[in-house]
């Protein structure tokens, strides 16, 4: 497997080209057990966070990593869209979503707790990649079911094609050749 090499405003990663079950290839990106560019990337995110913005939502899992480390530097509340049930949602807000990366229809969740920390407010959407918008889409709707406002997406990297919606420091390219 070759590896794409890729800068995220200052730091760089060889990203391995790896298949999705939709047939093409993307370049992998993973925060989970790289400090380094976890930390950098949030820092440079939470600097271009619009101030009107009161509560992060992130998605599960990759978000959440990105998510933990803004919110904590600029004082914010954060909530996860889930990908399964727990059992301390009772009435929990759902969206379904087939993106890119899975086989298969997912559903993501926001517990009752979380939807009042939503309601009224303005939120950013904060995720590792945005891709197809799939997913994207239907956080803005759990959003909006929330009653909350999206004022901001944030990611660390787009991929296909270019995003003028999204402030990203990397944008990764799809591979439908089986080359690379």
């Amino acid at each position: 497997m070759s590896g794409v090499d890729v800068d995220f405003a200052g730091v760089s990663r060889t990203l391995p080209a790896v298949p999705l079950p939709s047939g093409i290839r993307v370049a992998y990106l993973k925060l989970y057990g790289d400090v380094e560019l976890t930390e950098h990337c949030a820092s440079i995110l939470a600097g271009e966070m619009r101030s009107d913005v009161e509560v992060l939502l992130v998605g599960e899992s990759g978000g959440i990593l990105l998510g933990h480390v803004i919110a904590r530097r600029l004082g914010l509340p954060y909530v996860l869209a889930r990908k399964k049930w727990r059992p301390n949602m009772e009435h929990p807000l759902r969206q379904f979503v087939r993106s890119i990366g899975t086989d298969g229809d997912q559903v993501l969740l926001v517990d009752d707790e979380d939807q009042v920390l939503l309601a009224g407010k303005r939120v950013a959407i904060v995720d590792e990649v945005i891709s197809s918008g799939a997913t994207l889409g239907a956080m803005r709707a759990l959003a909006c079911s929330a009653n909350a406002t999206v004022s901001q997406v944030l990611a660390v990297a787009t991929e296909g094609d270019h995003r003028d919606d999204v402030v990203a420091l990397a944008h990764l390219p799809l591979f439908s050749d089986g080359v690379r």
